[in-house]
């Protein structure tokens, strides 16, 4: 539902633009900002704000305050991560309610600091602050930060007319990437990177399984056929995500349905099981499919976010097969960069995106929730 927020006393913000465009999918138009337009002050923006479980609302707040150590942005795109689902659904927790949502922030500079970042910058926010100090991030994990603050789960993230990024976390747009592909670079992107890279480990030759194809599991999909990978296979429930992973060149493909075993299925495929199965869902089955397609030795990675604990094999079968079962969150500072290298160059295609005005937002994630998504893409909101 939405229901403004009324009451805040109001800050001003000037920055260039005007709403422009065509109607989108939701047949609202996304606001556009044109450079070249009239200056307006914001005295009352909009955000698209959690405030329980099920329970999201287009409200009107202050704009962000400026200072020292933080860039205003005004949003262009924020993509819609499989996380806030589960946040909106309840199955997963920000740090406090209300928040604004929305961690795949691009956009353009409102005001900076100091003359790196000068009004009308294209950029991209990484998704998390880092104290740098904490015994995580000293030995070099600051995506495990004891202190971490992430846009749109600890603090108010980028569904909003502008978003408040430290000047840390800022990263430059290549101009040959399209603003919503280079949302989709700050989180799916850059998770998948380092879920692929870092804690799966995959190296040349080596048989993948990828669970959820999705935005992470199509640059999971990517990132594992450049680290080498001799077979990619593919799961998931939707068979349109499954033809678009068939464009990407997987070798195999596992529609996931209601009571059959992936395990068994992923086993036939692949002689025994693959050597690294990646899950990039949320949901206990998808681990306890992941735990049950590896083959002796080999590894289990846990990506996705969700509350339900994993029941999975005996003890016995653990030690005798030596699996191995781990998490893997978030990315590392600069991985963003290099996501967007990589979409510059053309190593990496983003996944299919469809514009959604932030007007448009409570009624798409009322369909997310419910399990009925009404875009074929992955939705970015366009403020």
């Amino acid at each position: 539902m939405i229901q403004p927020t009324v009451g805040h006393q109001s800050r001003d913000i000037t920055l260039e633009g005007e709403s422009t465009g065509a109607a989108g999918w939701w047949g609202v138009a996304p606001n556009r900002h044109s450079r070249a337009a009239r200056p307006a002050t914001i005295r009352v923006m909009r955000a698209l704000r959690l405030h329980g479980p099920g329970d999201i609302r287009l409200d009107e707040v202050d704009p962000p305050t400026p200072d020292a150590s933080t860039v205003i942005v005004r949003v262009e795109a924020c993509g819609v991560c499989g996380s806030d689902v589960h946040f909106a659904d309840g199955s997963a927790r920000t740090g406090h309610v209300p928040i604004t949502l929305g961690h795949e922030v691009a956009g353009t500079v409102v005001t900076a600091p100091g003359e790196k970042y000068p009004p009308g910058t294209d950029v991209v926010a990484e998704v998390g602050r880092f104290c740098l100090a904490c015994p995580r991030c000293l030995e070099g994990r600051p995506n495990l930060c004891q202190r971490a603050q992430m846009l749109g789960i600890h603090v108010d993230g980028g569904f909003a007319d502008l978003v408040a990024v430290p000047v840390a976390s800022i990263v430059i747009r290549p101009p040959d990437v399209s603003v919503a592909a280079a949302a989709t670079a700050a989180d799916a992107g850059a998770t998948a990177l380092h879920a692929i890279e870092r804690r799966a480990h995959v190296t040349k030759g080596e048989t993948v399984l990828i669970i959820g194809a999705g935005g992470l599991g199509m640059y999971g999909i990517q990132w594992a056929q450049l680290a080498g990978a001799g077979a990619v296979i593919v799961a998931d429930t939707n068979p349109r995500a499954l033809e678009q992973a068939v464009v990407l060149g997987v070798d195999e493909t596992v529609l996931v349905e209601e009571g059959a075993s992936v395990g068994r299925q992923v086993k036939l495929l692949s002689d025994g099981g693959v050597d690294a199965a990646i899950e990039f869902v949320g949901a206990a089955a998808a681990v306890d499919a992941a735990v049950k397609s590896i083959r002796p030795g080999g590894r289990a990675v846990a990506v996705g976010v969700g509350l339900e604990p994993v029941v999975s094999l005996p003890v016995v079968l653990w030690s005798n097969h030596e699996y191995v079962l781990m998490g893997s969150y978030g990315s590392l500072p600069g991985d963003t960069h290099r996501v967007l290298e990589a979409l510059s160059a053309g190593t990496v295609v983003s996944p299919r995106t469809v514009d959604v005005p932030l007007t448009g937002g409570p009624a798409l994630f009322e369909s997310l929730v419910a399990g009925q998504p009404q875009v074929p893409g992955r939705p970015i909101i366009r403020p």
